[in-house]
C-alpha cells in the first residue's frame, strides 16, 4: 500500500489548468457576470423567498401516523388555540380583563373566531340550560324563586339612580318578622355590594367597562364565577382561547392579539399576562431563530475577516475572499428560493454555516497563491499552480462537505431534506466565485508585490511541528490515551427529547406554557381520537377513560348526556318565572341624584346594622361591607372638578348599560330557552360545535393525558395506552413522539449516507486504502473526543445539534484531504510550517467561528448546534494536524523535497 504522488496528469488537473489559463487571459469575462448575476439573486430572493413556521411541514406526508394527522386536520379544520394566560391573586381583576379582552376579540371576526374564555347562557345558545347539571338546574329554579319578589321590582328599573332608590324602598318598608321580602333583600346584598364596587371600579379603569356579571344577582362568590369562566390554579388563573379564521392568517392573528392584549394591560394593571398556543410558540421560534441567524451570519463574518486577516497579516485578500463569499451567498440565497421557496427552523440557520465553511475554499487558495508568490512566481504561475494543486483539494473537500449535507436529501424527513439541498447546493455553489471571481481578484493588489519583495521566511509553525513530528511515537501514545479516556464518558451521553426544552428559555409563550403544565394536574395538549357517531364516541370515552394515562377526555358527550328529559320540564318551570326586563337608560348618570340615594341607603344600612348587630353576626357582616363599599363610590363620585364629573357621569353611565344591557339580554336567554325536545348536535353554539363536529358528522374526543407529555417517557406511555384502544391516536402528543424520532433517525440516516459519499469520493481522488484511512481518522478520533467531552460536560444531544452527525464527518474528513493532498504533492508529512497547515488552520478556525456564532442564539436548540460543532470541528482540526503528520513521519519517513520557485514539479518518493 502507498499514497500515490499528485500529479497534473489528471482531467480534474488538466480542467483547472485551463480555468487558470483562461481566468489569466480574460479577467472580465468572470468579474462582470458576477456582479450582474448576483444583483439578480439579491432581488429574486427579497421578492420571493417565504418563511414557514409550522412545524408539521417539516414532516413528510408519507408516514402513516402524519397521514392520520392530516386527515385530522381536514375533518376538524379549525385552527389551533391562540391562549391568552392571566394570572394574579385578584379574581375581579382576572375577571376584568378576560371579560374586555373577549369582547375585542369577538368584535374582530375578519380575524378571530371560536372565541371562549366563559360559558354563559348567552354564548351557548337556546338550549343552553339542558348542559346545566341537573342539582344545578334545580338550584337555579329554587334562585329564582327566592328572588321573585325583589326581581319584580327589578325588572322597573333601568338606571343606577333607580335601582338604588328600590333598595332604599325595601328596606324603608322592611318588618321586624320574617317575610319573604326580607328575605330576598338579604341575599340581594352580595350582588349589590358587587355592583357597588365594580362600579366605583370602573371610574379607576379606562376602557369600557364589563357587566359585573348575571351572577352578581344570584351567588357573588367565587365557586359560582369560577364554573362559569375557564380557570386554572383554582381560580387564580383565568384563560382566553381563539382561533385565526385561516391558517395563513395565524401571524396576523398572533400580532392583533398581542396588540389586544397589551391594550386591556394599560386598562387593568397589575396582572400578570402571557400568550402561548402552539401557532405562538412556532411563530415566536421562527422569529426568535430569524434574529439569533441575523446576529450569528454578522457576528460569523466579522469573526472570520478577523481570523482570515490575523492569519494572513493583511487585509486585501481576506477582503477579496469576503467579497466572493458573499457573492456566494447571494447565489445559495436565489438557489434556495428556487429550489424550495421558503426557510424553515431548520434551514434558517444555513448563512452562519455557509459563512464558516465556504470561505475555507479561499483560506486555502490564498494560502498556496501566497506561499509561490513568496516563492518568487509571477502572478500568473502563482496562481496556476494554487488551482491546479491545491484546487484540487479544495474541489474534493467542497464536495465532501456538500456530500454531507447533500445525504440528508435521502432522508425520510422533509425539513431535513430541505436543509441539505439548500446547503449542499450553496456549497458547491460557493465554488464557482471562490475559483472564479477570487483568482481575478487575485491577480491584482498590492500585496502581491510585497510578497515578492519579503521572499520565504522560517515560520514558528515549522518549530511548533518538529515537537510532533520529531517524536511520532510519543504523540501517537497520547492520542490513544486521550481516545481512551473519552471511551469512558460516552455511556453518559444521551438524546433529549423534549423540544421545549430546545427553545429560547427566556421566550415569553415558553414561559407561559411551563406556567399552564404547572398549573394543572393534566396536559394542556390532547390526544385526538375521532368517532364516527355518537354511540361510538360514548364507547370510546367510556375505555379511554379507565385508563391510567388519562386524565380527562372533553367530547360531545359533555352536552349529549341522557337525562336531558329530565331537565326539560325543570327548564320549563324557569322559563314560566322569568321576568322580562326593559331596555336601560341611555343617559350619562345623574351623580347629585344617586349620591343622595347612596346616602340614604348607606344611613339605612347603618340601621340596619345596630339592629343585627348582636343578632346575626353574619348578616352584620355583610352590611357594613356594603356600606364601606358604598363610601367608597360616593368618594369617587365626588371627586374632582366639574370636567372631572362630567367624565364621571359618562363613564358611570357605560357600566350601567353594560349592567342592565347584560341582566335583560341573560333573562331573555333563559325565557327563550327550547324545550321542544333534548338538545341535538345542531343547537350547540358553531365555536363548541366546531370544536368537537367535523365537516363530515364525525366526532371528536380531545384526551388530556395525566401527565406531561412534553416528556419522552410520558409521551410513550400515553400513545401505548390509548392506541391500545384506538390505533390512529394523533393529535400533539403523538406528532411531538414521531417527530423528534424521526428527526433523530434521519440525521442518523443522513451520517450512513453521507459516510459512503465520503469514502466514495475519497477513493477515487487518491485512489488508495491508506489514504482513505488517514483521511477518515481525523473524523474517527474528533468525534470520540467530543462524544468524550459532552459525556463529562452533561451536553445531550437534541433534535437541533444531532446535525452535527453528517456535517462532523464532511467538514472533518477535509482537514485530512488537504493534509494528504500536500503530502502526495511533495512526499513530506511537514504540513503545518506550509501553506496548506496556516491554511487548515485558518479554514479550521472560520469554520468554528461561523458555527460557534451560533451560540450566541438564545434559541436553545440553535445555540446547542453551535456549540457542540465548534467543539467537533476543533477535536477533529487537532487530530488532524497533530495525528496524521506523526502517523506520515512514523511510517512513511520525513523527505523534505520542494518544488522550486515557479518550476516543475520534483520527482515525487512514493511511500511504501
Amino acid at each position: 500500500m502507498n499514497i500515490k504522488p499528485l500529479t497534473e496528469n489528471n482531467p480534474v488537473a488538466r480542467g483547472l489548468g485551463w480555468l487558470a489559463g483562461v481566468i489569466c487571459r480574460r479577467r472580465r469575462l468572470f468579474l462582470y457576470p458576477h456582479i450582474i448575476l448576483c444583483g439578480l439573486a439579491v432581488y429574486y430572493t427579497i421578492t420571493s423567498l417565504q418563511f414557514d413556521t409550522s412545524r408539521n411541514n417539516l414532516v413528510g406526508a408519507d408516514k402513516k401516523y402524519h397521514q392520520n394527522f392530516l386527515r385530522f386536520k381536514k375533518e376538524f379544520p379549525t385552527q389551533d388555540d391562540l391562549v391568552v394566560v392571566v394570572e394574579s391573586e385578584n379574581q375581579e381583576k382576572n375577571r376584568q380583563f378576560v371579560e374586555r379582552l373577549g369582547a375585542r376579540l369577538e368584535a374582530e371576526t375578519n380575524i378571530f373566531n371560536n372565541v371562549f374564555f366563559k360559558g354563559d347562557l348567552k354564548m351557548l345558545g337556546a338550549k343552553a340550560l339542558l348542559l346545566v347539571p341537573e342539582p344545578d338546574l334545580r338550584e337555579l329554579q329554587r334562585t329564582l324563586v327566592d328572588f321573585k319578589p325583589f326581581l319584580e321590582k327589578f325588572s322597573r328599573t333601568t338606571n343606577l339612580v333607580s335601582l338604588f332608590n328600590l333598595i332604599n324602598a325595601e328596606f324603608r318598608g322592611a318588618k321586624r318578622e320574617a317575610n319573604p321580602e326580607n328575605e330576598s333583600l338579604v341575599k340581594a346584598l352580595p350582588a349589590l355590594e358587587r355592583i357597588v364596587r365594580q362600579g366605583a371600579g370602573s371610574l379607576k379603569r379606562s376602557g369600557l367597562p364589563p357587566s359585573p356579571g348575571v351572577t352578581a344577582l344570584f351567588d357573588a362568590g367565587e365557586n359560582a364565577e369560577q364554573q362559569i369562566y375557564v380557570t386554572f390554579g383554582e381560580g387564580r388563573i383565568y384563560l382566553v382561547t381563539a382561533q385565526a379564521q385561516r391558517e395563513e392568517l395565524n401571524g396576523a392573528a398572533v400580532d392583533r392579539l398581542r396588540e389586544l392584549v397589551e391594550e386591556v394591560r394599560r386598562e387593568v394593571p397589575g396582572l400578570a399576562v402571557g400568550i402561548t398556543g402552539e401557532p405562538i410558540l412556532e411563530i415566536d421560534e421562527m422569529a426568535q431563530s430569524q434574529k439569533d441567524t441575523i446576529v450569528a451570519s454578522i457576528a460569523a463574518l466579522i469573526l472570520c475577516a478577523l481570523i482570515f486577516i490575523y492569519g494572513f497579516q493583511e487585509t486585501g485578500r481576506p477582503v477579496k475572499a469576503t467579497i466572493c463569499l458573499l457573492v456566494g451567498i447571494a447565489y445559495t440565497l436565489g438557489f434556495a428560493t428556487l429550489a424550495v421557496g421558503h426557510l424553515n427552523i431548520l434551514t434558517i440557520t444555513f448563512v452562519p454555516i455557509l459563512i464558516g465553511l465556504a470561505i475555507d475554499y479561499g483560506v486555502h487558495l490564498i494560502s498556496r497563491y501566497e506561499e509561490e508568490m513568496r516563492h518568487g512566481a509571477t502572478e500568473e504561475q502563482a496562481l496556476r499552480t494554487a488551482m491546479v494543486y491545491t484546487g484540487q483539494g479544495i474541489l474534493t473537500g467542497g464536495l465532501t462537505t456538500a456530500g454531507a449535507f447533500l445525504a440528508m436529501a435521502f432522508t425520510s424527513f422533509r425539513g431535513i431534506q430541505e436543509m441539505g439541498i439548500i446547503c449542499g447546493g450553496g456549497l458547491l455553489i460557493c465554488l464557482v466565485p471562490m475559483l472564479t471571481l477570487l483568482p481575478v481578484l487575485l491577480l491584482r493588489g498590492r500585496q502581491n508585490v510585497i510578497d515578492h519583495r519579503e521572499g520565504d521566511a522560517l515560520d514558528r509553525r515549522e518549530r511548533l511541528e518538529n515537537l510532533w513530528l520529531s517524536r511520532p511515537g510519543t504523540v501517537a501514545a497520547v492520542i490513544v490515551a486521550l481516545c481512551a479516556l473519552a471511551a469512558t464518558q460516552l455511556h453518559k451521553v444521551y438524546f433529549d427529547y423534549n423540544l421545549l426544552n430546545m427553545q429560547s428559555a427566556d421566550l415569553p409563550a415558553v414561559r407561559v406554557e411551563e406556567k399552564l403544565i404547572k398549573s394543572t394536574p393534566k396536559s394542556v395538549l390532547y390526544g385526538a381520537v375521532i368517532a364516527t357517531n355518537v354511540h361510538h364516541a360514548m364507547a370510546l370515552e367510556q375505555q379511554l377513560t379507565n385508563l391510567p394515562a388519562v386524565a380527562s377526555i372533553d367530547s360531545i358527550s359533555l352536552f349529549m348526556g341522557d337525562d336531558q328529559p329530565r331537565k326539560l320540564p325543570i327548564v320549563e318551570a324557569i322559563k314560566r318565572s322569568i321576568i322580562p326586563f326593559g331596555d336601560p337608560d341611555p343617559s350619562p348618570v345623574k351623580l347629585e341624584e344617586l349620591s343622595i340615594s347612596l346616602l340614604s341607603l348607606y344611613a339605612y344600612l347603618d340601621l340596619a346594622h345596630m339592629e343585627v348587630e348582636k343578632e346575626d353576626p353574619q348578616l352584620d357582616k355583610q352590611l357594613l361591607s356594603l356600606r364601606r363599599a358604598i363610601l367608597e363610590l360616593r368618594l369617587e363620585l365626588l371627586r374632582g372638578d366639574e370636567a372631572t364629573q362630567r367624565a364621571t357621569a359618562l363613564r358611570l353611565g357605560e357600566f350601567q348599560r353594560a349592567l342592565f344591557n347584560d341582566v335583560r339580554d341573560t333573562f331573555a336567554a333563559l325565557r327563550n330557552q327550547d324545550t321542544s325536545g333534548p338538545l341535538r348536535i345542531e343547537d350547540l353554539n358553531p365555536s363548541l360545535r366546531n370544536r368537537f363536529v367535523g365537516v363530515t358528522g364525525k366526532y371528536l374526543l380531545m384526551v388530556y393525558p395525566r401527565k406531561d407529555v412534553w416528556q419522552r417517557e410520558n409521551q410513550k406511555e400515553f400513545i401505548d395506552q390509548v392506541r391500545s384502544v384506538y390505533p390512529d391516536v394523533t393529535g400533539t402528543p403523538v406528532q411531538l413522539y414521531y417527530y423528534t424520532e424521526l428527526l433523530k433517525s434521519s440525521y442518523e440516516e443522513a451520517a450512513r449516507y453521507s459516510l459512503i459519499a465520503i469514502i466514495l469520493l475519497v477513493l477515487v481522488h487518491f485512489r488508495s486504502l491508506i489514504s482513505l484511512f488517514l483521511a477518515l481518522l481525523p473524523v474517527g478520533i474528533g468525534f470520540l473526543w467530543l462524544g468524550g467531552f459532552m459525556g463529562m460536560r452533561g451536553i445531550p444531544f437534541n433534535p437541533a445539534n444531532i446535525m452535527i452527525l453528517p456535517l462532523v464527518i464532511g467538514i472533518g474528513v477535509t482537514n485530512g484531504i488537504h493534509i494528504l493532498n500536500r503530502y502526495a504533492e511533495e512526499q513530506n508529512p511537514s504540513i503545518l510550517a506550509r501553506s496548506t497547515g496556516k491554511a487548515v488552520i485558518v479554514s479550521g478556525l472560520t469554520s468554528i467561528a461561523g458555527f460557534g456564532s451560533l451560540s450566541l442564539a438564545e434559541h436553545r436548540g440553535i445555540q446547542s448546534l453551535g456549540f457542540v460543532m465548534s467543539v467537533g470541528l476543533a477535536t477533529c482540526m487537532i487530530s488532524g494536524l497533530t495525528f496524521v503528520p506523526a502517523l506520515l513521519s512514523l511510517f512513511f519517513g520525513r523527505h523534505q523535497g520542494h518544488k522550486q520557485p515557479g518550476g516543475d514539479k520534483p520527482q515525487a518518493v512514493v511511500a511504501k
